[in-house]
């Protein structure tokens, strides 16, 4: 897993695999973000080509620590796979992913 912001400061940009490997990881990384940004935070998913069930709970963690603050975490660029498993648990509502991935 590898991440990087944009100049705005309110996108993540996450790439590589996001499993059981890195699930800690990826929720420190976007607690990290969100304590180091104001606004609402946007993760893109164009480079995670896999996620498995612990990396999406670690993302519902995030999500659960934004809403806290009365901020938002969406999801935008998620791969089918991912869209597909986002699909199943109907969390793609949750995150405010559309059909194609991006953002109604």
């Amino acid at each position: 897993m590898s991440f990087s912001y944009s100049a705005s400061g309110s996108h993540l940009i996450l790439a590589g695999r996001l499993d059981a490997q890195n699930a800690a990881e990826l929720r420190q990384t976007i607690r990290d973000h969100v304590a180091a940004h104001t606004g609402n935070v946007t993760a893109d998913l164009s480079d995670v080509p896999f996620m498995d069930s612990s990396a999406l709970a670690a993302l519902v963690a995030a999500l659960k620590d934004c809403r806290r603050q009365g901020r938002t975490l969406s999801l935008t660029g998620a791969s089918a796979s991912v869209r597909e498993l986002l699909s199943l648990t109907m969390l793609d509502r949750i995150f405010g992913l559309s059909a194609s991935g991006v953002r109604p």
